[in-house]
């Protein structure tokens, strides 16, 4: 054993000893209340408690604090309450987790859980490394990130691999969203929003019985406005010409309040009961997003392909043109469960998803240096069937899973004022994935728990298409630029994969739930998804492969206390991540040899007093993270700049919280007000660290406040960035994706 392998020996028994020590002193601190037997989420739970919901994280109904893992969960009251609209919503009230608007702004979204998945790949045909899940539909592409976020029952965000149950491309964890099934009993709400930036937000909701045996709910929203962005048009550049035989740079004007949205979105929902004692569920969607793309700013005193920003304003930038986006989805699922017998249920879920995307972009300055227009389209079906069942006291499941998509991209880059040419990029490619899984739980006593399961995956997919120079001018200079252009592929990969999991679990009290686990994850090799510019580029990408281990513990009482804590460390094997390969190209694709990645996970939920009249709960998380890149394939250059770099979107720490009071006013009224922080240390966003990579640390905090009446009707207003914090969400050379600047609304809500 070298003195690598004993460090990282070392460090994983560090990490373990740190857990069962914050264990041990937080169980001496519980309130004296702790040993009580009741069950939280029952009726003596506070009124805001959301630490200790039913969760289905592991393919089947468990309290939150029963889970032998990492997982931040949040029931849809607690959505309302906190105002969360979208998935950076959700992602604020999760330590340890981002989601980045790449360049491609808000149509091109990545997710990164525990600083793994930070350098994924946001155009279509790549799959992120945390998995989303809508209603139990896995999402193959980032292009659904782009889906609404609306009548929401439930968000689970499961952290670390979760190959047994999950499979392919959960090597960081997996975000679970369910949408609101229709009851028996007519209910629904409406919600009208009016924030800065004339933004504007109606959403609503109606379902119940319309037969004995079925049940319907319908959900809508409609969302337009908000943009915060002033353009300034070309500026100095406006009318001036690089080459002779290309058109001059164009004017568009001056703009203010750009980046508005303009979406539309239905859900509708049927529940049939049968008589078999079954339930087959049919969810149908779409939705259409016609909004203003966001554009980067420049960062002043940077020489951006010889364009220096000429202010220092962040929600101010010169562009040619004004980037308009274009976002069509539509699919369902049909999900049947029934029971076999007492002890065993079929459940098969049926997917489908198509998308259809085109997304206009122009980065940082007004030349065409790499102005690009995506025109991409999505489709994928997906079959999943489990059994679950339990014998005696031990609870198995088996399954199996298969699904197809097909990727259709094309994008155009213009370089006319850099090489006097347009270079298309078109590209069809189809996958296939099929997996069996089983897993069991076996408590060998009433306090001890093994938990093991395997998945076997195979995958294969292709990759075809080309690159050509346009050369719309005749005068093309890409020859010098792109040597190997034009570049016509035809690849193919096939992988396969075993991953599992095994954890130990241990109850010593009925309040207390102490565990460790080893798992380990896969993520399936693919292709760049950029723009190809060599036969090398057009090669398959290796299998991104996880071996985690982790140590912690839960803590829940029937008072409304609760916490967690996970000590973690991964060993990742051909990480997949971008990098730069040549000036004015976008970014590539690559394998990283071997890196590591550990830390610990804090999530701690106290009730700080609640009687008739005032309640008052303080939740908060936070995750302290290191990770380093520790063997790396390339030229020596290429070497010593990555080697022993953190990874990206990989901050050291970071922390949220919440301060809930709710104050009784009577006569059936109430009034809650919420205050919430975000802390995120600052993070590199590309493998070589580069101090233009950069995103320096920053800290958002929020406050609302809501009158409601027991008649249903609840009035809201809101500030959110209260601090009015200027922060970047990405950087990249001389061109940064800046975050909004300090937000006003309010609405009113009716439920019935």
């Amino acid at each position: 054993m070298d003195m690598t392998e004993r460090a990282n020996l070392h460090l994983r028994g560090r990490l373990v000893f740190a857990a069962a020590s914050a264990a041990i002193a937080l169980v001496g601190a519980m309130p004296a209340h702790a040993q009580s037997d009741a069950v939280p989420g029952g009726a003596d739970a506070p009124r805001d408690s959301s630490q200790d919901i039913v969760v289905t994280a592991q393919k089947r109904a468990s309290r939150l604090s029963d889970v032998p893992a990492a997982i931040s969960a949040f029931s849809g009251q607690y959505i309302q309450e906190r105002g969360v609209s979208d998935f950076e919503g959700i992602v604020e009230q999760t330590p340890g987790v981002s989601i980045t608007s790449d360049f491609g702004g808000s149509a091109s979204k990545v997710i990164s859980v525990r600083g793994l998945g930070g350098s994924d790949d946001y155009r279509p045909n790549g799959s992120s490394s945390a998995a989303l899940h809508i209603d139990d539909v896995y999402q193959t592409s980032n292009l659904f990130l782009s889906l609404p976020f609306f009548d929401v029952e439930r968000v689970e965000v499961l952290k670390g691999p979760q190959g047994t149950l999950y499979g392919r491309n959960s090597t960081a964890g997996v975000i679970n969203v369910l949408t609101r099934d229709p009851g028996k009993d007519l209910d629904g709400y409406v919600t009208a929003e009016l924030g800065s930036y004339e933004r504007y937000r109606i959403e609503g909701a109606v379902g119940g019985a319309i037969t004995q045996d079925i049940s319907a709910r319908i959900a809508v929203l409609r969302e337009w406005g908000g943009g915060y962005m002033n353009g300034k048009g070309a500026g100095s550049l406006a009318g001036t010409r690089v080459f002779a035989g290309t058109p001059v740079v164009p004017d568009p004007g001056a703009r203010s309040g750009w980046g508005d949205r303009d979406m539309l979105a239905l859900r509708g929902t049927l529940l049939w009961t049968m008589p078999t004692g079954g339930k087959l569920k049919l969810k149908a969607f779409m939705s259409r997003d016609k909004g203003e793309n966001q554009i980067t700013d420049s960062v002043q005193g940077i020489n951006n392909n010889g364009w220096l920003e000429p202010d220092n304003d962040p929600y101010t930038f010169y562009s040619s043109r004004y980037p308009m986006r274009d976002i069509r989805m539509h699919g369902g699922s049909l999900n049947y469960e029934q029971p076999l017998t007492d002890d065993i249920t079929l459940t098969t879920i049926l997917g489908y998803q198509y998308g259809k995307r085109f997304v206009e972009g122009a980065t940082g300055g007004p030349a065409r240096v790499f102005d690009w227009d995506f025109n991409d389209r999505v489709r994928q079906k997906s079959l999943e069937a489990r059994l679950a069942g339990d014998l005696g006291p031990i609870d198995w499941v088996v399954g199996v899973y298969a699904i197809n998509d097909k990727v259709n991209f094309m994008t155009d880059l213009d370089y006319t004022d850099v090489a006097a040419t347009r270079v298309r990029t078109n590209y069809t490619q189809t996958r296939k994935s099929r997996a069996v899984f089983g897993q069991v739980e076996w408590p060998i006593t009433d306090k001890f728990t093994v938990t093991g399961g395997l998945r076997y995956t195979d995958d294969k997919a292709r990759f075809a298409g080309s690159t050509i120079d346009l050369n719309p001018y005749g005068i093309s200079q890409g020859a010098s630029r792109f040597p190997a252009v034009p570049v016509f592929f035809d690849n193919r990969a096939h992988d396969n994969n075993v991953s599992g999991r095994l954890t130990l679990s241990y109850k010593p009290i009925e309040e207390i739930k102490v565990y460790a686990s080893y798992g380990t994850g896969y993520k399936a090799g693919g292709f760049d998804g950029s723009s190809i510019f060599s036969a090398v580029e057009a090669l398959p990408l290796k299998p991104e492969n996880v071996k985690a281990y982790e140590a912690g513990f839960k803590v829940s009482t029937a008072a409304g206390f609760y916490a967690s804590v996970d000590g973690f460390y991964y060993d990742l094997s051909e990480l997949q991540a971008f990098t730069i390969v040549a000036p004015n190209t976008p970014n590539v694709r690559i394998n990283v040899g071997k890196s590591i990645l550990y830390g610990v996970d804090l999530q701690v939920g106290l009730s700080l007093f609640d009687n008739d009249r005032h309640s008052l709960r303080l939740e908060a998380g936070g995750t302290l993270l290191d990770s380093r890149i520790t063997e790396f394939q390339g030229t020596p250059a290429q070497v010593a700049a990555n080697l022993g770099n953190d990874l990206p979107a990989a901050p050291h720490r970071t922390a949220n919280a919440s301060l809930v009071h709710k104050l009784q006013l009577g006569g059936g009224l109430e009034f809650t007000t919420t205050f919430d922080a975000r802390y995120k240390s600052a993070e590199f966003k590309r493998l070589n660290n580069v101090a233009t990579s950069r995103v320096p640390t920053y800290a958002l905090f929020g406050l609302r406040g809501e009158l409601s009446s027991d008649a249903g009707w609840s009035v809201f207003a809101y500030v959110r960035n209260l601090t009015d914090e200027v922060y970047a969400i990405d950087r990249n050379l001389a061109q940064r994706l800046v975050g909004s600047p300090r937000l006003f609304g309010g609405g009113v809500r009716y439920e019935f």
